[in-house]
């Protein structure tokens, strides 16, 4: 099909050159048709239970609202032609496109007063289209009924890959309430907000372009509605102001419609649906898309981001006629990266600084399993000493050894690789005193299937101990280097520790041995006591590790009590008393009633690491104990 778009708009082609897209994306605006294909066409009118739209209210801000119809069912959509849509939806209060309709009068529609954009997502299937245009007709009832005539211009399919699947059912028992509304709004946004934000996985970004005179005809005023999913937690709030949302940019298929809009016209909206109980948050401010130094001076390790400061807000609880059926989960995309936590949230766990030029150097290798290795690594090139405090991270980009990664829109046999930016974080295994500075640490990696990093290192590690097996005692020759972006982490030992609680889960022991061996080197102080739950699958493994970390000869006053649960046999060896050191095995995982066996529970300062659904059970289980979960020192892995 054909299309009416004459080109880049001037907004759109100063973001791609910023990004240094324009080269490669110089036609991609033929992609964007002038009517909606038959697919599209039918999929509007048979699959979609709610349609994300933006509009602008009188002062020329996007907002978003949601389209339904009131049983919560497909069907409220028609298409009686190729650039036609037909929309008869049910409006409740509060949504911000009621007012809008009563801002522009229907003399006006046939002058394109009233601009709007959709994207429709069957959040079952991932498909997901969008369309723009204007409405050119529209009747209204009192009680919330609305009939719309959309003349659609603009029509595109667009990629799945950040949609996190979720099974939705008709809910049309709904008693929506509007319990905030405030349009001129200023501070910092209620914490029921800022949770609502930090919670959700699913967004809808609403945008416009103002036409200038000059450009009027050729590049015409719109509006457009996009989709944003990650993880939840991907976007982040600024706590210094309350008020600033952040919202991160990941690798998608460059058109950049949303953030070129934001380029040329700063305001932009953001509508959030909480599936499970129908609730919807709107959101409209001033936008801004950061690049680079700049936006990773706000989200380290983020080189595109667009921040929104809230200038109104709506809350509509139990809203949405459908909700997700209950006893579901919804499947995340398996392209979504780790959540990135802004530089301000670090605080104390800020990066510390080592200079551009700061590098390590592998020193040695130490395989403890075919997939559990201790890889040391000498620093060198830093800007000042570092320091490292037991339980800290380093974070090593790999981008000079593996080279970057080219540009890639889908990776179905690895879509991680999309995001990829060659940069890994791992705890720091050894011990060190936190005023004498570091020239070399340990880093005990697991090897994971089909990990690009760690499946490098480890078959390096293979291949040595088959050719040359000194070079794993001694691999400086190798000069193998990886750029040292910086130490942190505040998953650290308390200054003055007395009673203590870990749990682990395989190997999220990492951060324990490094903090064990700090215990072995403290000397004066109170008693320490330590109960030390670990749940492993390979005991035989991972407790030569853990003796190793507390050493032979512990100092008087540490008192450790380790937990081992597991499955598999213990070799005898391993259980030997020793001082300072009790070793129990525990048949299976850590049974909820465990934590109730923990003498002083409530008054231990608590830690845990491993996998989200190891560490959500251990926080159960210390609810039920009747500890304050609160306060728990959490340090999860992911890669």
């Amino acid at each position: 099909m054909p299309t009416d778009l004459k080109g880049w708009h001037p907004g759109e082609l100063a973001i791609q050159r910023r990004l240094a897209f324009d080269e490669p994306m110089a036609m991609a605006w033929t992609w964007i048709e002038s009517e909606m294909p038959e697919q599209h066409r039918v999929f509007h009118s048979t699959r979609l239970p709610f349609l994300p739209v933006t509009t602008l209210d009188a002062r020329g801000r996007p907002w978003g609202s949601i389209l339904t119809a009131g049983d919560g069912k497909p069907g409220f959509i028609d298409s009686p032609r190729e650039n036609r849509l037909r929309i008869a939806t049910h409006l409740w209060k509060g949504d911000p496109l009621l007012e809008h309709l009563e801002a522009s009068p229907s003399a006006k529609l046939a002058d394109r007063a009233l601009l709007i954009a959709g994207i429709g997502i069957e959040l079952s299937t991932r498909r997901r289209n969008k369309m723009a245009g204007w409405v050119s007709n529209l009747t209204k009832s009192g009680n919330g009924d609305v009939v719309m005539d959309l003349h659609v211009n603009e029509a595109i399919g667009n990629c799945p890959k950040y949609i996190n699947v979720r099974d939705l059912i008709p809910h049309p028992d709904t008693h929506p309430t509007v319990t905030y509304r405030e349009l001129d709004f200023e501070g910092r946004l209620p914490d029921e907000f800022i949770s609502f934000i930090h919670e959700a996985d699913t967004f809808f970004l609403g945008s416009s372009y103002v036409s200038s005179p000059a450009n009027s005809t050729r590049f015409p005023s719109h509006v457009g509605m996009n989709h944003r999913g990650g993880r939840p937690g991907f976007v982040r709030v600024r706590p210094t102001d309350g008020r600033t949302i952040i919202l991160p940019d990941f690798s998608g298929n460059r058109i950049l419609s949303s953030l070129g809009n934001i380029e040329a016209t700063p305001l932009a909206s953001l509508t959030i649906i909480q599936f499970t109980t129908g609730d919807v948050l709107y959101l409209t401010g001033r936008a801004e898309t950061l690049v680079g130094e700049e936006a990773q001076k706000l989200m380290p390790r983020q080189n595109v981001l667009t921040t929104l400061e809230v200038s109104g807000a709506i809350l509509v609880r139990d809203a949405m006629p459908m909700r997700q059926r209950p006893g579901t989960l919804p499947t995340r995309s398996s392209y979504s990266p780790p959540v990135k936590l802004l530089a301000e949230e670090l605080g104390d766990s800020a990066v510390s600084s080592v200079g551009q030029d700061a590098f390590v150097r592998l020193a040695s290798i130490r395989i403890h399993s075919e997939d559990l290795a201790t890889f040391e690594w000498d620093i060198m090139g830093t800007r000042s000493a570092l320091h490292i405090t037991a339980g800290q991270t380093a974070i090593l980009d790999f981008t000079a050894l593996l080279g970057g990664v080219q540009y890639q829109h889908m990776a179905e046999g690895a879509p991680s690789s999309v995001n990829d930016d060659r940069i890994r974080t791992w705890t720091i295994s050894s011990a060190h005193a936190p005023d004498t500075p570091v020239t070399r640490f340990a880093l005990t990696m697991r090897r994971k299937p089909g990990g690009v990093i760690t499946g490098v290192l480890f078959t390096l590690a293979q291949r040595l101990a088959e050719v040359r097996p000194k070079l794993l005692v001694d691999a400086r020759d190798l000069e193998l280097r990886v750029g040292l972006v910086g130490v942190g982490g505040s998953f650290v030992l308390p200054a003055e520790p007395r009673a203590l609680l870990w749990a682990a889960g395989g190997v999220g022991v990492t951060p324990f041995l490094a903090m064990l061996g700090a215990l072995r080197e403290r000397r004066g102080g109170p008693p320490v006591d330590v109960v030390f739950a670990l749940a492993t699958r390979e005991p035989e493994v991972l407790l030569p590790l853990v003796r190793s970390a507390i050493g032979d000869h512990p100092p008087e006053g540490l008192s450790v009590r380790l937990d081992i649960f597991t499955d598999r046999p213990v070799p005898e060896e391993l259980l030997a008393p020793r001082d300072g050191l009790r070793v129990s095995v525990h048949a299976g995982r850590i049974p909820a009633k465990y934590w109730q066996s923990v003498p002083n529970v409530q008054e231990r300062e608590m830690y845990m690491c491993g996998p989200q659904p190891f560490e959500e059970a251990v926080q159960e289980g210390l609810k039920a104990a009747g500890a304050d979960v609160s306060g728990i020192h959490k340090e999860g892995f992911e890669y």
